[in-house]
């Protein structure tokens, strides 16, 4: 652990006190629910649709409503604070975290995020609307390869309307994980995207079974599809598929830059560190797991020091 990191025995008590805020939060949503809970059980023993404010059961209706709705926006209210200090507190350590883990740090912005014109490009998603929560943000170089990388999310958007005519507008989230930045050695005459998010119509298929069943591969050129999806590069990925799942889109830009995706990585989140000695231990792990990602794919990217900044 760090130990030039200041106040650390402070911290672990304000870790500790937003874990039990955080978990008054969850008691009084519930409390919230029981009051809707008893509005239903109150109307049901009426055997009656409405109750008017003459009635006590009317009354209590009412108040039970009241209380309901207060109860949830204050326990909705209380999360979101707490979630936004033990983020606060998240931050900082990551700052440092990655400080020492990578060859260079550059920069580590929770609020940014990479260019949207990355995130545009063809991975196969799931359809969306719109991209939800982007940040997280990292430059720098991270074993020898010089790279920046974010978190995001994409969202779908669902609009329902009542018998009334009025609308209400809801977000799902249908993807999520990390993007990462980088570049490649290849001349590419147009983009190459090797995906396991979606199965292309007429997808490029050459001499390995194996391999275009578990990534469908697009391009232009049959010539850049070999250039980029070596029998080596497909070999790796096929492992790393084998190992984590079915979590990885690589895509080959013609400008010499290379963009991976992968599916469901959350990073930089206390999560449930008790204190920020297992904190740090979380984030390390979480780093070292992303490091040992990028070296299993080998990226054939240009290295810090063949780059002139």
């Amino acid at each position: 652990m760090d130990n030039n990191l200041p106040n650390i025995q402070l911290n672990d008590q304000k870790m500790e006190n937003l874990r039990k805020r955080t978990k008054l939060s969850k008691y009084i949503m519930i409390a919230g629910g029981v009051c809707f809970g008893i509005i239903v059980l109150i109307f049901l023993a009426s055997g009656e649709t409405t109750l008017g404010t003459d009635r006590p059961e009317g009354v209590a209706v009412i108040l039970f409503g009241l209380a309901g709705f207060v109860l949830l926006f204050t326990g909705l209210g209380v999360k979101q604070k707490a979630g936004e200090a033990q983020k606060h507190i998240a931050n900082n350590y990551t700052r440092s975290v990655l400080g020492r883990v990578m060859d260079r740090l550059d920069t580590f912005d929770y609020g940014k995020h990479i260019d949207k014109y990355y995130l545009n490009q063809d991975f196969g998603f799931p359809k969306y609307d719109c991209t939800g929560f982007c940040g997280d943000y990292v430059r720098g170089v991270l074993r020898g390869v010089p790279m920046e990388f974010c978190e995001f999310e994409l969202q779908e958007k669902h609009v329902t309307e009542d018998k009334d005519g009025d609308t209400d507008v809801s977000y799902e989230t249908v993807f999520y994980g990390v993007i990462v930045v980088c570049r490649h050695n290849l001349a590419l005459s147009d983009a190459v995207v090797a995906t396991q998010f979606k199965t292309y119509e007429n997808a490029y298929n050459a001499d390995s079974e194996n391999f275009y069943n578990a990534f469908s591969v697009r391009c232009t050129s049959e010539k850049d599809a070999e250039l980029a999806l070596t029998p080596d590069y497909r070999q790796k990925l096929l492992e790393l598929s084998a190992e984590r799942g079915n979590r990885f889109a690589v895509r080959f830009l013609q400008d010499g830059t290379l963009l991976l995706v992968i599916k469901d990585l959350n990073l930089f989140e206390m999560g449930k560190s008790e204190n920020t000695a297992q904190l740090v231990e979380k984030l390390e792990k979480e780093m070292a797991d992303f490091a040992n990602i990028l070296d299993a794919l080998a990226l054939p990217a240009q290295k810090a020091t063949d780059r002139k900044e």
